[in-house]
């Protein structure tokens, strides 16, 4: 009895769970934009920002995150055609809803804070791209 209780509640939290997956694409561009505007990219600012979008990925869905993106960048768009975006209470929900998200996730993840290191440890490096700072292969010989 214990699993047919236990089955649809899993069930209900898997589906739950995917409404809010943001795409692999979206969440590491947002980590980028993140580090870029914070910084640069550090392993500070690694954490603080994957901390970010995964915070806002609890309290904001994929969708209302991109429509709220949507209404975000085309506001400033000039004349009649930016008033559809700016003048528009759906665009004040959900661009209020993203907001309140980011504001908390800045606050839960320490976004642009830099951590003290202890005496004499030294701060983490920069990230490098992968294949940057490695040591280069071996080279092989080919006989002709």
């Amino acid at each position: 009895m214990k699993g047919f209780v236990l089955f649809p509640l899993l069930f209900a939290l898997g589906v739950h769970a995917q409404d809010n997956n943001y795409p692999t694409l979206e969440r590491v561009d947002h980590v980028l934009t993140c580090m870029r505007t914070n910084g640069g990219q550090t392993v500070d600012n690694l954490y603080a920002c994957a901390c970010e979008i995964d915070i806002i990925a609890q309290q904001v869905s994929f969708d209302e995150f991109t429509e709220a993106r949507t209404f975000e960048i085309y506001k400033r768009m000039p004349g009649e055609k930016g008033s559809l975006f700016r003048d528009n209470e759906r665009a004040a929900k959900v661009v209020g809803q993203l907001e309140r998200a980011r504001a908390d996730a800045r606050k839960r993840c320490f976004i642009g804070i830099q951590r003290k290191h202890p005496e004499g440890a030294s701060a983490p490096d920069k990230v490098a791209p992968a294949g940057v700072g490695s040591p280069p292969p071996a080279a092989t010989e080919t006989a002709q």
